[in-house]
């Protein structure tokens, strides 16, 4: 079992204070198996239930960006240092995390392909798969992303681009917990929250335009109106 960073050497390399190390780690120890790591398994569950990532290939980045060794689990060491920008990154940590999941191939580089697949697995559960819809899609937040115009995303092109505009930084789907989530896992005040980190994490799901039912395109009736009409002139008394 290899020996633990000390609370002393994460003080100074995470975003944690002293109190939501001890709770970390309680959390660490709870799910790690006998080997003092966790699994991939055990993983994806913390992610599904308690932090709100639910797709199997968002997840499947989130625990390989975690897994600094790449041996398949967790220790205690990626952790705690891969849970220092998950629950209270800065906002230049966060924006590379999110780049970090995205590139699903680890080339350093979101292609087009990639945006597609993770397009079509975000969109809103039980609506029609449109490819050509998925497609439009993939072009239209290239366009916002690709800053060199070279047809395919770089960490500068990310960055340059989640700078004008944060919403996109959860483009293509859930990868990160919100701001109650997080405060909630580890037991922080909302004034402890680092301020730049705020307001990062509620990007919606991209999704299709829903398609226009006939009662959309069904033309708008005038109300009745509820004054009532004139009375009718009396007629004079002969």
């Amino acid at each position: 079992m290899a020996a633990r960073i000390s609370p002393e050497d994460l003080l100074k390399t995470t975003n944690f204070n002293r109190a939501e190390i001890d709770s970390l780690t309680t959390h660490f120890t709870s799910l790690a198996t006998a080997m003092d790591k966790i699994d991939r398994s055990r993983f994806r569950d913390l992610l599904a239930d308690t932090f709100g990532v639910d797709d199997s290939l968002l997840m499947d980045r989130v625990f390989r960006c975690f897994d600094a060794d790449a041996d398949n689990y967790i220790g205690y060491d990626e952790f705690m240092k891969g849970m220092s920008v998950f629950l209270k990154g800065r906002r230049e940590e966060r924006i590379k995390f999110c780049f970090r999941v995205y590139d699903l191939n680890g080339d350093r580089y979101i292609s087009k392909e990639e945006m597609f697949q993770m397009l079509k697995n975000c969109l809103v559960k039980g609506a029609e798969e449109d490819e050509d819809g998925v497609k439009d899609l993939v072009d239209l937040v290239l366009k916002k992303l690709d800053e060199d115009r070279d047809g395919r995303v770089s960490e500068a092109d990310w960055i340059g681009a989640i700078d004008k505009e944060s919403l996109l930084m959860e483009a293509f789907g859930q990868c990160m917990p919100t701001s109650k989530v997080s405060q909630n896992f580890i037991g922080i005040e909302e004034d402890e929250v680092p301020p730049n980190s705020r307001g990062l994490q509620s990007a919606n799901r991209m999704e299709l335009p829903a398609k226009p039912t006939k009662a959309q395109h069904a033309p708008k009736l005038p109300k009745k109106s509820s004054v009532a009409p004139p009375a009718a002139p009396k007629k004079a008394a002969a």
